[in-house]
């Protein structure tokens, strides 16, 4: 048997850190290193993935590990214990029992006795589900302390709710923002005067009131960028914020918390039922007394029309506006009340953004036949599957992958004749052949220069880096999308494990037929091409471009529940 080229892979998570774990990185490293010696494996690298969970699998190094067994790099995969794979029985499973026996790659977890090379590795499974428990008791813990603090009244949201700032130094408190305390405040105001939601913002955007996120984007807070690039969005509210401010206690004073909590393996949120919400009164100051509270929220539920027919949409949180990436609302559309997303900015204002909209029945139709094409193709014809995200991604990114190949040379290149420049610029000013004048002022000019292409150089490889990473994508989308070939309907668990996002562009219509595009973002697998379909005809009177409450009657859009 020749040399086994080995890779040895270390984790530690933030909660093992918290749970007292004592094998930390530099520990792992010196233990594998000398498992690694011993038995005669030759170490050709070490990835190491520190602060990341067990069941996250898309981790920096241990993608940069699955890329490095892809190019037949890697024998042999070393860990101290099967936890540091992961704590996700089915996915570790999955890695030990498939893809690297598949990959030729030989797997050792030296504290657990595991050794692929050996034919009884029975004990694995066990462990892995061992880790799995270990998992869910922490994950349990962690939520248990969250409550904790939760019923101390400590504020914990990762942003400032508008009208408050967290306090200098106590983050978990909030404090009046007198910047914008007084919009909070002229919310209410409108409300008790009998407007409603939809009223509301239109108002603020003739007023030209900057929208939540807005102030967010503003003091840094968070990246808005794509969503204000267009500068009209600064003052186009969401009748959906506007509302759950008005229903929101926060502006009592108090504190509540809890409303919602991540699924175990998911990584996604659920609501939590309103009477297992943690709720502190008299934490801060408040910006609304209890009457103008209760006046408030009175108008707008008595404004509510009862449109309910018990629908639920299997793309709740997919489907987005092509142009800024902004949700689209799902309403009811004329006198047989078909199911429609709209976009609802461009309902209050047509110049803040384009008229998308989408029957849920072609979006439907649309989508399934989509996610049928390839996770048939991803079955019968892998290779085939996987070359074709990798294409359209390079399309996508203007085959980014080949040209940051061609500069990442000539980088290099003009790096190596600065080098030597710097070296020949040296012999000439000893010789005397070069003034000292001159000698100075072309070492400045190489020197940064130089100073330039090792920056270049460094993003470029960091681009190429992720062209790689792409490509193991692409393995694991083919891999997903298999699961799924002859699926029959749509869910929203089958949607949220397939796809991240939809975008919908605008209708082409002319008198005969109506045709619309849709690009569905895959997890991992980016945008795999367009969908282009016939859609449902709308009457004439809805091609003009005009705001949804100018239409007839029987045409307004009204709001689904």
């Amino acid at each position: 048997m020749g040399i086994l080229r080995t890779g040895l892979y270390c984790r530690l998570s933030k909660d093992d850190m918290l749970q007292g774990d004592s094998e930390s990185i530099k520990t792992q490293k010196a233990m594998l290193t000398q498992y690694a010696k011993e038995h005669g494996f030759l170490v050709v690298e070490i990835y190491v993935d520190d602060g990341w969970s067990g069941l996250n699998f898309d981790r920096p190094d241990f993608n940069r590990m699955l890329d490095d067994i892809e190019a037949g790099k890697i024998d042999v995969v070393i860990t101290k214990d099967l936890s540091r794979l992961g704590r996700d029985h089915l996915k570790v499973g999955h890695f030990t029992e498939i893809y690297f026996p598949m990959k030729n790659v030989r797997y050792i977890a030296v504290n657990d006795g595991v050794d692929t090379a050996n034919k009884n590795n029975d004990i694995a499974a066990l462990k892995n589900v061992m880790n799995e428990f270990y998992s869910r008791d922490n994950s349990r813990k962690i939520r248990s302390s969250i409550r904790a603090r939760a019923k101390a009244g400590l504020y914990r949201a990762s942003f400032n709710p508008i009208g408050y700032r967290k306090t200098p130094g106590n983050h978990n408190k909030l404090i009046v923002d007198e910047e914008t305390a007084w919009i909070v405040k002229r919310i209410f105001s409108l409300a008790n005067a009998g407007m409603g939601a939809h009223k509301i913002a239109k108002i603020f955007y003739e007023e030209q009131v900057p929208c939540p996120s807005w102030w967010l984007y503003s003091r840094g807070e968070k990246d808005y960028s794509k969503r204000f690039e267009n500068p009209e969005n600064k003052y186009v509210w969401s009748h959906t914020v506007i509302r759950e401010i008005i229903r929101n206690p926060l502006y009592l004073g108090h504190t509540v918390m809890g409303k919602t909590e991540v699924i175990f393996k998911v990584g996604k949120f659920k609501n939590v039922p309103e009477s297992e919400w943690i709720r502190v009164d008299n934490t801060h100051e408040p910006l609304v007394s209890q009457e103008v509270f209760d006046g408030a929220n009175a108008k707008i539920e008595s404004r509510r029309r009862d449109t309910t027919d018990n629908f639920v949409s299997v793309f709740s949180g997919l489907v987005k506006r092509g142009t800024c990436g902004k949700a689209l609302g799902l309403r009811y559309w004329g006198k047989d009340r078909h199911h429609i997303y709209v976009c609802t900015t461009y309902a209050r204002n047509t110049k803040a953004c384009s008229d998308h909209r989408i029957f849920y029945e072609d979006l439907y139709n649309a989508v399934l036949a989509d996610i049928q094409y390839h996770a048939r193709l991803a079955y019968e014809d892998r290779e085939k599957a996987v070359a074709l995200a990798v294409k359209m991604n390079e399309k996508a990114d203007g085959n980014k992958g080949k040209s940051n190949e061609s500069r990442l040379k000539q980088a290099k290149k003009r790096y190596e004749e600065v080098t030597r420049l710097f070296d020949r610029l040296y012999e000439d000013s000893l010789s005397g052949r070069i003034s000292n004048d001159n000698f100075t002022r072309l070492i400045d000019k190489y020197q940064t220069e130089q100073e330039q292409l090792l920056g270049q150089i460094e993003t470029l490889e960091n681009a190429m880096q992720e062209v790689k990473h792409s490509q193991s994508n692409a393995i694991k989308w083919a891999d997903l999308m298999a699961q799924y070939a002859g699926i029959e309907e749509l869910t929203k668990e089958n949607l949220n494990l397939l796809v991240e996002r939809i975008e919908v562009s605008d209708r082409t219509e002319t008198d005969v037929e109506t045709e619309q595009v849709i690009k569905i973002c895959y997890r991992f697998g980016g945008y795999i091409g367009e969908r282009r379909f016939k859609a449902k005809m709308l009457k004439t009177v809805c091609k003009r471009k005009c705001p949804l409450k100018e239409r007839k009657d029987d045409e307004k859009i009204s709001f689904v529940s």
